[in-house]
């Protein structure tokens, strides 16, 4: 089944272009057939920008399956000193988030990927709206790979909604790190902390 989190570059190419306002900030993010929520930027996204925004997220971050990179870009606005980076499987995607980190002229090193585990260094932060249309044994493997990658007492966010796997994914979680604790909660999306 081909979906978002797949290699779509053989769609029909349709780019929109639309503003995107958080906490007094504009960005302009370019979109287009065959990337996740390509009308605006989906509220999971929003909740667990919402909930992180400010807190501290360390010297180096990724955005992990960042699609057009929303997430990425807003973080960095708000955190210039960290490190963004993002990770994508799908090549449209990829090409969308160097051109919106343009656009938004945020520094952020943009990986065609589909193993994080081969990026060269770990991250103190990484971040995931995971592809739930991926299917389980994909977003678990995703866990895995994100607890590899990260620095010590680093942390992984994910959002995700209790209709969608939320108590599933708590639970997969609960094996891979000492510490899950949700810290957001808004319109049924559940904002997930794990760490060591």
């Amino acid at each position: 089944m081909n979906h978002y989190y797949t290699d779509n570059s053989e769609l029909n190419s349709e780019r929109k272009e639309f503003t995107y306002y958080f906490d007094n900030e504009v960005f302009r993010f370019t979109t287009d057939n065959g990337v996740f929520s390509k009308n605006n930027v989906d509220y999971g996204s929003y909740i667990l920008v919402k909930t992180i925004y400010l807190k501290d997220l360390g010297k180096s971050l990724l955005d992990l399956g960042s699609g057009y990179g929303p997430i990425g870009i807003i973080l960095k606005r708000f955190h210039p000193e960290t490190d963004v980076e993002m990770a994508e499987v799908n090549p449209r995607a990829v090409e969308l988030s160097i051109l919106n980190n343009s656009v938004n002229k945020t520094d952020i090193k943009v990986h065609l990927c589909d193993d994080i585990t081969t990026l060269p260094h770990r991250f103190d932060t990484i971040v995931l709206n995971p592809p739930i249309r991926a299917g389980k044994a994909v977003i678990y493997d995703l866990y895995a790979r994100s607890k590899e990658m990260l620095n010590e007492h680093g942390h992984l966010y994910i959002v995700i909604r209790k209709a969608q796997g939320a108590g599933s994914s708590i639970r997969e979680l609960e094996t891979l790190f000492s510490e899950v604790e949700i810290i957001g909660r808004d319109s049924g999306y559940l904002v997930i902390d794990s760490h060591n």
